[in-house]
């Protein structure tokens, strides 16, 4: 007697009992074909509400074209008493089904000589968890225990003036969020030379070297070396100019010699030589695992690979990125903010600050994201304008408030500061002042 026939019949004649066992029924747990339509029918009219009887379960049948009889899989039908373990033996035969397909997808591909053995690492990473999420079925927390979370959380806003989350080193921008949150997606976007890629480095410093977080950089764009150059400068404000080209004078050498064993920790993991979707999932899987990790930085979106269907564009392509990061963000319950470029739209208007339909490639970014910030800095267009002012433009936030927040940008060191605090010392100044750098 079949499993799948028991299973299906007792559904039929009891349809109640689908919400007892629906977390492990799919339409692929069943393998035969009879089972598999009826069950799809089903679950059609179950999701809808709808009334379920063997009857109109026979009629949608034949409306569907399908030759089967409905009550031959009654007349198998025991009590129905073990429901649920009938389910559950049938969960197991579908793990097992897809370990074996998964299996033998990854031996295909490591045999094959033209495949790429680190994606084929990634699609093994992806399958994995396909695989185990198959019996994962959810967080059970009841209310009582939201309840205690939020209380927990109030009272530690308390004791921390507001701040819960992840700190930047930027008193204005902690004191908007409560610092950055967990299984928030930030989108950080701006021109070519704007500083977006300093400004994040300057929150990823504070976080990993001040506040004592773990933290991982994904540097699509530029070589974890280049980084660390601009890292060293923002911490020791020698110019990023005399670090390059080794032009540091006695002063900067005593400087750069005391400070620069703060940045030795691995709190801070610079990636360089990640480009691909897939890897940057896996790597902060991985980290996170290993209770390595507290917030994820990814410079910048619009250069991570991602295969997508034949037909599918850029905006496609850039559509299933920014999703597949607020997921990844939720799962892994860390703060992810990913740099954007904006289009040329800013440079043709009268008014340069950028504004949400600057986003580059798709509207999906702007609907996925949770904090959308802008930087935007007005001497860069109008020199005429105040010398290193800049702003953190917050034009979407989910969890509260939208505006600007002054910054004072040196450009010396590419550092982001807050207004107010204590300017670059002089000795750390030198004849290359002159040159600005490219962020």
């Amino acid at each position: 007697m079949s499993i799948e026939r028991q299973v299906i019949g007792a559904l039929v004649l009891s349809p109640d009992r689908y919400m007892d066992v629906s977390e492990l029924l799919s339409l692929n747990t069943f393998v035969e074909p009879e089972s598999a339509a009826i069950f799809e029918a089903f679950e059609s009219i179950y999701t809808k509400q709808e009334k379920i009887s063997a009857i109109i379960l026979q009629e949608r049948l034949k409306k569907n074209g399908l030759p089967y009889d409905i009550y031959d899989t009654l007349h198998e039908l025991d009590s129905g008493v073990a429901l649920i373990e009938h389910c559950q033996l049938l969960k197991e035969k579908e793990v097992k089904r897809e370990q074996l397909k998964l299996a033998s997808d990854i031996l295909s591909k490591a045999k094959d000589p033209k495949q790429d053995p680190f994606e084929t690492n990634d699609i093994l990473m992806d399958g994995a968890e396909r695989v185990v999420g198959m019996v994962d079925f959810g967080k059970k927390i009841n209310n009582q225990a939201l309840v205690n979370a939020v209380t927990t959380k109030m009272q530690l806003a308390e004791q921390r003036g507001g701040i819960t989350g992840v700190l930047t080193g930027f008193v204005e921008l902690d004191r908007v969020y409560g610092g950055r949150q967990d299984s928030d997606l930030i989108i950080k976007a701006a021109r070519p030379g704007m500083g977006k890629t300093s400004q994040a480095l300057c929150e990823a410093k504070y976080m990993a070297f001040e506040d004592n977080k773990k933290v991982v950089f994904f540097s699509l764009e530029m070589g974890a070396e280049q980084l660390m150059q601009r890292l060293i400068s923002v911490h020791t404000s020698i110019p990023l100019g005399d670090i390059r080209g080794g032009r540091l004078n006695k002063l900067q050498w005593n400087d750069y010699n005391a400070n620069v064993s703060h940045l030795t920790s691995d709190n801070l993991v610079i990636v360089d030589d990640v480009y691909t979707l897939n890897g940057i999932r896996t790597r902060c899987r991985k980290m996170k695992m290993r209770g390595q990790l507290d917030a994820v930085y990814i410079d910048y979106l619009q250069l991570i690979n991602h295969q997508v269907a034949k037909g599918r564009n850029k905006e496609n392509e850039v559509s299933e990125i920014s999703r597949a990061l607020k997921m990844l963000a939720k799962s892994l319950n860390v703060p992810v903010i990913v740099l954007s470029q904006l289009s040329r739209g800013v440079e043709s208007r009268s008014e340069k600050k950028p504004m949400l339909s600057d986003l580059r490639d798709s509207g999906a970014i702007e609907q996925d994201a949770d904090i959308v910030e802008f930087i935007y800095r007005p001497e860069y267009y109008d020199e005429n304008e105040q010398p290193g002012q800049a702003f953190i433009c917050i034009s979407k936030n989910r969890n509260g408030a939208c505006g600007d927040i002054e910054l004072f940008f040196n450009k010396y060191c590419t550092r982001f500061e807050n207004v107010g605090d204590t300017p670059t010392p002089p000795s750390a100044m030198s004849k290359s002042k002159e040159f600005n750098t490219p962020f």
